[in-house]
């Protein structure tokens, strides 16, 4: 992880809240890939404290990774949906909310409890708090039952589970399930296993010290190339060429839970 990151992972067995808050404080200037997580979040950019200014965001579920660059000072506080929760932020919109980036109107739009911060202009040190605040009401909202204990099933796996399985366990056809993947987390389920499961395995090479060649086995790929192959659809990349300094965020069903903030 890179220094001035922190995140802490709710139990899974919470449902009512997200599933992560997590924070980054810039030390230096500079840029960071974003790897995606499938996951819809809502965040505060709060700018180093001679410009400070607050930016409003809202993402949709990533499937493919973005850079960003910050400067000396700059932090972002953010809150990471479940991603059966997608559908509470999004409504109707999720199925069109792959890779979404909304910012300050359009982000207080989805968020308007957002607008409450920039009002108050809060210290960097409360920005957590009232952050939760703003979006308790959304994500007390219920969810598709039959999503929800699919994505159990994913994580419990790690990503190493068929579709078809999935549809069976939860009693339909596999066609309503990538319907009702899509309805809720903003994904197809095949797509959203893929996800699940790239994370796996780069967990398993970048910190659970595993050769490319065992976390590829280990994650459920055929072989070395295979986990090429996705980590290059999935982070724009050679395996050899990522960073190390990765933020890797716990969806993968590793077991890690990070650090708390």
């Amino acid at each position: 992880m890179p220094t001035g990151y922190f995140e802490a992972v709710a139990p899974r067995s919470d449902r009512g809240n997200a599933e992560a808050v997590w924070s980054y404080h810039a030390t230096t200037s500079g840029s960071s890939v974003i790897l995606p997580d499938g996951r819809c979040d809502v965040i505060v950019r709060y700018r180093n404290e001679e410009s400070r200014s607050i930016t409003p965001v809202v993402t949709g579920p990533a499937t493919e990774p973005y850079e960003i660059e910050f400067d000396e000072g700059d932090s972002w506080v953010g809150v990471r949906l479940r991603p059966e929760q997608g559908a509470n932020l999004w409504g109707r919109k999720i199925v069109d909310a792959r890779e979404a980036v909304l910012m300050n109107d359009e982000a207080l739009e989805m968020v308007p409890d957002l607008a409450d911060i920039l009002l108050a202009q809060p210290e960097e040190t409360q920005l957590r708090t009232v952050l939760e605040a703003a979006t308790a009401g959304f994500l007390e909202r219920p969810v598709n039952q039959r999503v929800s204990a699919a994505l159990q099933r994913v994580h419990e796996t790690g990503g190493q589970v068929r579709v078809e399985a999935l549809a069976r366990e939860v009693g339909v056809s596999v066609r309503h399930l990538s319907r009702l993947f899509l309805g809720s987390v903003g994904l197809s389920a095949q797509t959203y296993v893929g996800v699940v499961r790239f994370h796996r395995a780069l967990w398993l090479t970048m910190r659970g010290g595993l050769s490319l060649s065992a976390a590829a086995i280990d994650a459920g790929y055929a072989d070395q190339a295979h986990l090429t192959r996705a980590v290059r659809r999935f982070a724009g990349k050679a395996p050899g060429t990522l960073p190390d300094d990765l933020i890797l965020p716990d969806v993968s069903g590793v077991g890690f839970l990070g650090d708390s903030i």
